[in-house]
């Protein structure tokens, strides 16, 4: 078995990780309402608030700044599946064609920041600077997502969610070397529609890990990893 460091993971998706937090503020936007300000292009979700629905028209591109968004679809069978989760930083609907091909929720309390398409492609004509960097972002996401795909497709249950876990304390605003406390806002069941996993595995597979000390569980909306180099490898075994 190959051992995969933490660092050699984090090496890896920070190569294609291109969010950058308030890349959309101040972003000329007519919707906006003279003299309104900043606040104008801001928009409040409350727990499991959806901001938009999978066939709506894409008039608008949204930055996460504060929260969780997850973007999921229903499955013919009635089945959900989410496809991917949104944290400060990221943009929604930036890759979305004439309409939007999936909906947007809120996990938790959250607030985005909103401009119209017709914004976006004016900043887009208007500053090369502003273009290449939504480029950098749309390849990110395309590189996340098939990065998902793969990992659904070939790794384990066990790597699936400690990939999963290892992305979240990745995303972290605090990296101290010791151990990292991550935010949960998801349901056991959100963590196991994103990964292709019953409720059951994902739990039991968590309290697996508390067990053999890679991570802590001080209440059900937070995780401490205690271990990224165990945490790691543990993702990187297919």
């Amino acid at each position: 078995m190959t051992t995969v460091t933490v660092n050699q993971v984090i090496s890896a998706r920070s190569s294609v990780a291109a969010f950058e937090p308030g890349l959309l503020r101040g972003t000329p936007d007519r919707d906006r309402t003279p003299g309104a300000g900043e606040q104008a292009g801001l928009v409040h979700l409350t727990n499991r608030e959806d901001l938009f629905l999978e066939g709506d028209e894409a008039s608008h591109v949204y930055e996460v700044t504060d929260g969780v968004v997850c973007l999921y679809r229903i499955m013919p069978d009635g089945n959900r599946h989410i496809l991917t989760f949104r944290f400060p930083g990221d943009i929604v609907g930036l890759c979305s064609p004439a309409t939007y091909g999936y909906n947007a929720q809120a996990v938790g309390d959250a607030r985005v920041r909103r401009i119209s398409r017709s914004g976006l492609e004016r900043m887009i004509d208007e500053r090369a600077d502003f273009a290449r960097k939504m480029l950098r972002m749309a390849a990110a996401e395309l590189n996340a997502m098939r990065d998902h795909l793969t990992c659904l497709a070939s790794k384990s249950a066990e790597a699936k969610v400690a990939d999963f876990l290892l992305m979240l304390a990745e995303r972290s605003r605090t990296r101290p070397p010791g151990a990292v406390v991550v935010n949960l806002p998801m349901t056991r069941t959100d963590i196991g529609d994103y990964l292709g996993l019953t409720i059951e595995t994902v739990s039991r597979t968590i309290s697996k890990m508390r067990r053999s000390g890679i991570i802590d569980l001080p209440r059900t909306t937070q995780v401490v990893v205690r271990s990224r180099d165990r945490l790691a490898e543990m993702a990187g075994t297919a």
